[in-house]
């Protein structure tokens, strides 16, 4: 019993760059509608730390193991808290379609219902490979879809015009114009079939959960 390690305290390293994805939300959600430019690269910057702090939390609790329970249910929170909050004002400023989102949302919705259940038998899901596959498109199309905005926003701040500068790329320009004005709409389509397709791994991967769980209510 001795030589049993210490767990780690809730309040580790790991586990408050996982909170501070919490905290940065509102934030993001406040600045991101706003209409100066240093609002919207303020909200970028603020998703940019997200996106950061989501790899920072997972390399210390590998380096110094500081792996918990509590750390492996919130840092999908954490992920879906944020990731849902940027999908949601996408729709608002027109930036992604609903029905992508819907899709996304339903599927965060379920897994974290299942991750309930199993908390409820006492186990813990962390995240599976195919989670992390599907939380990397998503932020890749996320960052896409901010940095043409902060662009866009930056453009008409200094009254450049748009169009001009494409034209102005010669060659690279229409490539360059129809990868921003089709890019989005992919990444996003992208990010949608991994959320489903992650879903139902998580569902085959744990249907032992999901069976021990129907049983015990019959």
């Amino acid at each position: 019993m001795a030589n049993e390690s210490p767990q780690p305290s809730r309040w580790n390293i790991a586990n408050l760059l996982t909170l501070s994805r919490i905290f940065v939300t509102p934030l993001y959600l406040i600045f991101i509608f706003r209409p100066e430019l240093w609002a919207k690269w303020t909200a970028g910057l603020l998703f940019a730390w997200g996106a950061i702090s989501d790899y920072l939390d997972g390399y210390f609790a590998r380096k110094y193991n500081l792996k918990s329970g509590f750390g492996a249910l919130m840092d999908p929170l954490a992920d879906k808290i944020l990731i849902l909050s940027v999908f949601a004002s996408f729709i608002q400023l027109n930036l992604a379609p609903a029905w992508m989102v819907a899709i996304i949302a339903a599927r965060e919705f379920l897994i974290t219902g299942l991750r309930q259940i199993a908390q409820s038998r006492n186990v813990i899901i962390a995240a599976s490979r195919s989670g992390k596959h599907k939380t990397i498109s998503q932020i890749v199309a996320i960052s896409f879809i901010l940095a043409i905005l902060c662009a866009r926003a930056t453009a008409a701040a200094y009254q450049v015009n748009w169009g001009g500068f494409i034209n102005g790329l010669g060659a690279w320009g229409p490539w360059l114009d129809g990868f921003i004005q089709f890019g989005p709409y992919w990444l996003m389509f992208y990010a949608t079939f991994m959320s489903v397709w992650s879903g139902v791994d998580f569902f085959i991967r744990n249907r032992e959960v999901l069976q021990g769980y129907s049983h015990a209510k019959h």
